[in-house]
C-alpha cells in the first residue's frame, strides 16, 4: 500500500511538471526557435518496474528501502521544428496534452485520497 502512495505520489509530481513544460510550451508559441518541452516519467517507470525483481525486506519502517525505486519526471526539449521562425510548438496539439493531463492528474489525486482512505479505515479498525 504505501508504495502504491509513493507510486501515486511521483505521478502526481510528473503530472505537474508536465502542466509546467505545457503552459511554457503555449506562453512561447511565437517564441522564434523555441525548443518544446516534454516530461519523460512513464516510460521510466514502466522499465523500473518491470526490471525490479529483487526488494529488499524491512522488517522496520525506519530502514533504508532497498530496491524498487522509483522513477523521478524530468523534462526534455523536443527536437522538432514546425514553423519557419525555428519554433516547434503545435498550439492544437499542447492544448489537448493540457486537457488530457488535467484529467490525468484528477484521476491520481481521486486514486490517492481512496488509497489513504484505505489507511485511515485500517488505523480505525484496530
Amino acid at each position: 500500500m504505501l508504495q502504491n502512495i509513493t507510486v501515486l505520489q511521483q505521478a502526481l509530481d510528473a503530472s505537474v511538471l508536465r502542466h509546467n513544460a505545457i503552459s511554457n510550451n503555449i506562453a512561447n508559441v511565437n517564441t522564434p526557435n523555441y525548443k518544446p518541452q516534454k516530461v519523460v516519467f512513464e516510460e521510466i517507470l514502466k522499465g523500473e518496474l518491470a526490471n525490479s525483481s529483487f526488494k529488499g525486506k524491512r522488517s522496520d519502517s525506519k530502514h533504508i528501502p532497498i530496491g524498487n525505486s522509483i522513477a523521478k519526471p524530468f523534462i526534455t526539449e523536443q527536437p522538432m521544428v514546425m514553423q519557419n521562425n525555428g519554433n516547434g510548438v503545435d498550439v492544437d496539439s499542447e492544448m489537448t496534452n493540457l486537457t488530457k493531463n488535467s484529467i490525468w492528474y484528477q484521476t491520481l489525486s481521486y486514486q490517492l485520497s481512496e488509497e489513504f482512505n484505505l489507511l485511515k479505515t485500517a488505523i480505525k479498525s484496530r
